[in-house]
């Protein structure tokens, strides 16, 4: 009895010892011609081609950890799908077994390791770090629910991952994902999945005027990131001068019709894509910084630009890129122009004349409205005498003055909306 219960114990000893023995390698290989990848070698009797799967762990890298016992084994990397390729390594690189016939990468495994090396070569390689946690927030978002939408999902869980409030505003949720990496992102609103706005001349952004996103550049490191909904600016911090210009253009030769301008440093030809509002107009609205002068064409059919005279007030007077130039200044604004001509759109739209009930002032920066008591006003709009929008506030108003930015010895016409009614003014500044 006592042999038996000896032998027992030593099978199980050497049992032990030899599961002992497994070691964890990491293998990493860095920029392979093709995914998926894989690690194949003789830790399965050359038995699972193409071998063990290895997952991106980004920056081009991809990574499998395997146990294996102590000591030389032989492998290589697989990459493909339907058609798997074996990397191509020759048997005079000194990583290799050097047989022609059976060409190996070797290891040999001591300790628990890490094996990293450049597809088809032996250049060693430094594994980037594994994944990082990455807190966004976002302040002010239009509605609710919000959520984070980005690359390091490939753009497949639209309309991302939901972000829960903080309070104050903000909404945030933390993601998961590959450290050492470059990622793009757009936070999503509502029921109904709206993406937020950007302007690719934006510095935060990737400068693509047609599916301009946000840029994320994850290190080592954890990190929180948190802005306010459609601007670059970070939460609580003072709200940004950015406002949004309307560009119409009526009587285009064909359609599409696009706006290509300076915002977006020219680089997104043939530009923001209008969309029809009736009576042969087509609009669309562009955020961009305040207070500075734009250059614009418009643009139609498969990318035909119009043709502008240089010797034009509405352009830039440059003969060989002669382009329509405007000063924003810092209010929303509208700029409607008919195809290929400085003549601006009609003002037809602009209904009504004030009554004794509504009384108006105009001064070079404000525009007051005063009622009775019981009058609210709603809206206000602002147009120069050749119909530009200069000035819009939907919001409702008390019977003070209103900031604004108008210029001296010009005409001006003011419409307000009270109480559901149209009220029509003019008014001139003179200095």
């Amino acid at each position: 009895m006592k042999k038996q219960l000896l032998m027992s114990l030593l099978a199980t000893f050497m049992f032990a010892a030899g599961f002992a023995q497994n070691k964890n390698v990491t293998f990493v290989v860095k920029s392979p011609d093709s995914s998926q990848v894989f690690a194949f070698g003789d830790w399965s009797n050359w038995g699972n081609y193409p071998g063990n799967a290895m997952a991106s762990i980004g920056g081009g890298y991809y990574s499998v950890t395997i146990p294996m016992t102590a000591g030389a084994h032989e492998f290589f990397f697989v990459n493909g799908t339907a058609a798997f390729v074996k990397e191509g390594i020759t048997p005079t690189m000194p990583c290799t077994n050097g047989n022609a016939q059976y060409t190996n990468r070797t290891i040999t495994v001591a300790n628990d390791t890490t094996y990293c090396a450049t597809w088809k070569t032996c250049t060693s390689c430094t594994a980037p770090a594994g994944n990082v946690s990455i807190t966004f927030k976002v302040q002010n978002p239009d509605s609710t629910p919000v959520y984070v939408f980005g690359s390091w999902s490939g753009w497949g869980n639209f309309p991302g991952t939901a972000m829960t409030s903080q309070g104050g505003g903000i909404y945030a949720a933390t993601v998961t994902m590959p450290a050492n990496a470059t990622y793009e992102y757009l936070f999503v609103n509502g029921a109904a999945g709206t993406k937020e706005v950007l302007n690719p001349a934006w510095s935060c952004t990737n400068g693509n005027g047609q599916y301009t996103n946000r840029m994320l550049t994850v290190t080592t490191t954890n990190q929180t990131i948190c802005r306010r909904w459609a601007k670059c600016d970070s939460c609580n911090s003072v709200v940004p001068s950015n406002i949004n210009v309307k560009f119409q253009v009526k009587s285009p030769d064909s359609t599409p019709v696009y706006v290509f301008g300076s915002w977006s440093n020219w680089s997104n030809f043939p530009g923001n894509q209008m969309t029809s509002v009736g009576n042969n107009t087509y609009e669309v609205t562009i955020p961009m910084a305040s207070n500075q002068d734009i250059e614009y064409l418009f643009v139609n059919g498969t990318g035909t630009k119009e043709v502008l005279n240089s010797t034009w007030t509405c352009t830039n007077g440059n003969a060989q890129y002669t382009n329509r130039l405007t000063k924003i200044k810092s209010n929303d604004t509208t700029l409607c122009a008919t195809w290929k001509s400085c003549v601006a759109c009609s003002t037809t739209n602009i209904p009504g004349v004030a009554t004794e009930k509504v009384g108006m002032s105009l001064a070079k920066n404000q525009v007051k409205l005063v009622t009775n008591d019981k009058m609210n006003i709603e809206s206000i709009q602002i147009f120069d005498i050749i119909g530009r929008n200069v000035f819009t506030t939907n919001n409702a108003i008390t019977n003070t003055a209103i900031p604004v930015e108008v210029e001296a010895n010009k005409i001006y016409i003011i419409r307000a909306r009270i109480q559901g009614q149209d009220y029509t003014f003019k008014g001139v500044v003179v200095e």
